[in-house]
């Protein structure tokens, strides 16, 4: 979740990305092995380019130049659902503030 380590990822999509490539955002960007870090590369392309086929994401008001929302919300594994249990393996999802960003994350799934 550092954004002096990796820039232009939202909120959205960097919980999106660090659920997908098992990553606990609270592990201090030093901490992350060279396997851990090619996971996310490979997850932030998947997240983005999923994201971009369903027309972004649509969280309140957002619409594209055709006025339709965006379809990724209906992907969302983490992002605000806090409490709700985790796809993966049923526990509850947890939400924190790092830097200044609300993150979603799984504290099973995500090491």
């Amino acid at each position: 979740m550092d954004a002096g380590t990796v820039v232009g990822v939202g909120n959205i999509y960097a919980s999106a990305a660090l659920f997908r490539s098992g990553i606990d955002p609270r592990r201090p960007a030093g901490k992350v092995g060279r396997a851990a870090f090619q996971r996310l590369v490979t997850a932030v392309r998947d997240v983005l380019a999923e994201a971009i086929t369903a027309g972004g994401t649509t969280i309140r008001d957002f619409a594209n130049s055709d006025g339709e929302p965006g379809y990724f919300r209906f992907n969302l594994r983490v992002y605000g659902r806090t409490g709700e249990p985790c796809t993966g393996c049923g526990e509850p999802i947890k939400v924190i503030r790092l830097g200044q960003r609300s993150t979603y994350f799984c504290p099973k799934c995500q090491r």
